[in-house]
């Protein structure tokens, strides 16, 4: 029975492979000849420094295509992009370059619009374009709007700083000053009459009382009643006097400030003025590098050869998977530890680390008669001990996926390999197959290549990280075939960034 069944699966696994094999490169093939599920639409914009082909395009963060080619049209730069078919774009999107850094990496954010009844397609144009603006053009604005300052405040300086014209603002403040000069003398005319009056009143009076001695003594009352109303009055008349003094210094004391805050003012615009002008004349580092294209060029081309060698950096993503099995047969667990590096989103490679109950084999022979030197025992008196010990092993891979079929090859558990995945139901449910260990096995026999196979299901309507697995280890070799079944949790940079985020990270 055994004889039959070992031909039987290798009969089924060789026809599955080649089906799936076939329709992969079918898959591949139809989306070569431009097909696939991707449609084309372009964009023409005034400037595409920093884009590049192949460069991502995103909408709300989300990869959803590609840029296929640049072209120049005219004067102008059209971009040729490829979509996801499953994204539809309309008459009224918008397409925006902007900033993926500050290194000057630019990114292509599409946002689809809302004419949802004339939809864009194959071929159609985006016409709502939005650009950021780079370095230069911000220098040249920030110039124009220097040159419309200096020529206010020159306007203000003429207007303000001249005391000696009538119709400006120095004049106006000039006579307010004399107007308030003019009434404190009035004020201290006013003092001096009413001083000279007062005495003749007093002289009055006492030619009165003399004439009227009968009636002293009413006009004595009288007398002192107007010197308490004289007193009153030059009393009044001294707190005018003062007021309007105190107003005289406070107007000059005001003036005097306005006058010194416009002259720093006009020093302040005057530096930069001379600043701006240096910068126009290109000198210094800052005026070199906004008028000197050569610099410019050179400058250009460094940050965009930082901006490419950061470029995958920053797109760089990072995976862990954890998974243990039970294997039936052996009785015994085996653990995995790997780590994804995703460069892009189609492509990867895996550093795994394997806790293997089969990791370490002794084979060692011993000669049954013990009176016999064991360099001359004979074949059949020869027997021999295996030790199996738990071991670590390592696996190194490059893996490059197709639509639904992964492809990898690589070092798999210490030996060459290679494999393949396949992906259904946008990625739940997932065959794996390894085929390695060529030649001999871990027994130092000569054997079949091992073939390991196995299926995982994620159960996303639960959660998103853990899933389960099944399979077969070694079909090929039914003397130490074993099926196995587990589970494993993935998780990625991002969910770290979540978990930091949360609790926070330990301080010193």
């Amino acid at each position: 029975m055994k004889k039959i069944l070992t031909p039987l699966k290798v009969g089924i696994l060789a026809v599955v492979t080649i089906t799936g094999t076939i329709f992969a490169l079918r898959s591949v093939d139809q989306s070569i000849l431009g097909g696939g599920d991707t449609y084309r639409v372009y964009a023409i914009l005034e400037n595409v420094l920093g884009v590049a082909e192949r460069s991502r395009v995103v909408m709300a963060g989300i990869e959803i295509g590609y840029i296929e080619s640049i072209e120049l049209e005219g004067a102008k730069a059209r971009l040729n992009l490829r979509i996801r078919e499953d994204v539809p774009l309309y008459k009224d999107a918008t397409l925006a370059k902007i900033s993926e850094s500050l290194l000057g990496d630019k990114l292509i954010d599409i946002s689809p619009g809302n004419d949802v009844e004339n939809p864009l397609r194959d071929g159609g144009q985006i016409l709502n374009i939005y650009e950021e603006k780079d370095f230069s053009e911000l220098f040249r604005k920030l110039d124009l709007i220097t040159g419309d300052i200096r020529a206010v405040t020159h306007s203000l300086r003429d207007t303000i700083g001249k005391f000696d014209q009538d119709d400006s603002l120095g004049g106006v403040m000039r006579r307010m000053i004399e107007i308030s000069d003019n009434v404190a003398k009035l004020t201290r005319d006013v003092n001096g009459v009413f001083e000279r009056g007062s005495r003749k009143v007093e002289q009055i009076l006492d030619d009165v009382a003399g004439v009227t001695a009968g009636t002293r003594g009413r006009y004595a009352e009288i007398l002192d009643n107007i010197k308490e109303v004289s007193a009153d009055m030059k009393v009044l008349v001294g707190n005018l006097n003062d007021i309007v003094g105190r107003g005289e210094n406070d107007w000059k004391e005001s003036v005097s400030g306005v006058k010194d805050t416009l002259e720093k003012a006009s020093r302040t615009l005057d530096n930069l003025d001379s600043i701006t002008s240096k910068i126009d004349r290109g000198e210094g580092t800052l005026g070199r590098l906004v008028n000197d294209d050569k610099m410019i060029s050179t400058a250009e081309g460094v940050l965009e050869d930082a901006a490419s060698f950061t470029r995958p950096l920053a797109r760089l993503k990072i995976g862990i998977d954890l998974r243990s099995e039970y294997h039936v047969r052996s009785n015994a667990a085996k653990n995995y530890l790997a780590l994804k590096l995703m460069p892009k989103s189609d492509k990867y490679y895996m550093i795994e680390l394997i806790d293997d109950p089969r990791g370490e084999v002794s084979v060692v022979e011993e000669c049954q008669d013990p009176d016999v030197n064991p360099d001359n025992c004979l074949p059949e008196n020869r027997t021999k001990k295996i030790t199996v010990t738990d071991d670590f092993k390592w696996s190194v891979q490059f893996a490059k996926r197709y639509y639904f079929v992964g492809l990898r090859f690589g070092i798999i558990e210490g030996t060459g390999g290679l494999g393949f995945n396949l992906f259904f139901f946008d990625d739940d449910l997932e065959f794996k197959v390894d085929l390695f260990q060529f030649g001999k096995n871990e027994f130092g026999i000569s054997a079949l290549p091992r073939l390991k196979a196995m299926v995982m299901y994620r159960p996303t309507w639960l959660t998103d990280h853990v899933y389960l697995a099944a399979g077969g280890d070694d079909f090929l070799n039914s003397e130490v075939f074993d099926y196995f079944f587990g589970a494993g949790i993935h998780f990625t940079d991002d969910d770290l960034k979540a978990i930091f985020t949360a609790v926070g990270t330990p301080s010193l």
